[in-house]
């Protein structure tokens, strides 16, 4: 993910309030999990213990309709990979060719449509977070400023954990370095405020609206509120 385009700095009470609204969107529609959704977090566990069985410790940060819990039988997974790998540690992030990667992404969308039986879920891998490159970055104290660090700190806020054991403690390391996490919420809001209003984005909040409404449940007035004033 590359990093947005810099913007005049907002201010602290447009940063809570970005995050707030957003976070407050996120839970709130959780409350409306289909039963697709459901079954599909529950499959991409059942990937996650399957590779660890096989030495390959794996966490994903899934976004899209899933992150939200609205999900249809045709709706796509847009998962970021979390995993160890020696052969690009260096550089913080596995192309899709590296072969571990493949390895992964090939067993995990092997056992997530095996476990949904005819309701085929495709996948997509938005990006890769080596966990050695940040490991290695906490403990030599030079994560200030690493976009991959950022990176892996952004998804932490905007997406949906499968294994999240396996990472959290570099998260929460993390968020224990002031002067770093200070930098971190410029970067955060920057790239939560592309990523929030691009038009994909917002379609796709208009859409997962009409699923709700399609399956006969009223939107709570403050969500409707809160929906008007985000998509305005």
């Amino acid at each position: 993910m590359d990093s947005p385009q810099r913007t005049s700095p907002p201010d602290n009470a447009e940063q809570r309030n970005l995050f707030e609204t957003y976070q407050k969107l996120k839970n709130k529609y959780r409350n409306y999990d289909t039963k697709h959704a459901l079954r599909r977090m529950q499959a991409f566990r059942r990937a996650v213990q399957a590779l660890k069985t096989r030495g390959y410790p794996v966490a994903i940060e899934i976004l899209g309709s899933i992150n939200f819990g609205l999900v249809e039988p045709h709706s796509d997974a847009d998962c970021i990979i979390l995993h160890y790998c020696d052969l690009h540690a260096d550089d913080g992030e596995c192309p899709l060719n590296c072969p571990n990667l493949v390895f992964e992404r090939d067993e995990i969308y092997k056992v997530v449509n095996k476990q949904l039986h005819n309701d085929v879920c495709k996948m997509e891998i938005l990006d890769c977070i080596n966990l050695k490159y940040v490991e290695r970055a906490i403990r030599e104290n030079r994560a200030l400023n690493d976009p991959v660090v950022y990176r892996f700190m952004f998804y932490r806020i905007i997406g949906r954990p499968v294994n999240r054991p396996l990472f959290i403690s570099y998260y929460d390391r993390l968020e224990q370095n002031k002067e770093l996490l200070d930098g971190f919420r410029q970067y955060a809001v920057e790239a939560l405020n592309v990523y929030l209003r691009t038009s994909d984005h917002r379609h796709s909040f208009k859409k997962y609206n009409e699923r709700i409404l399609a399956r006969g449940l009223d939107l709570p007035d403050e969500l409707i509120d809160e929906l008007i004033n985000y998509l305005s």
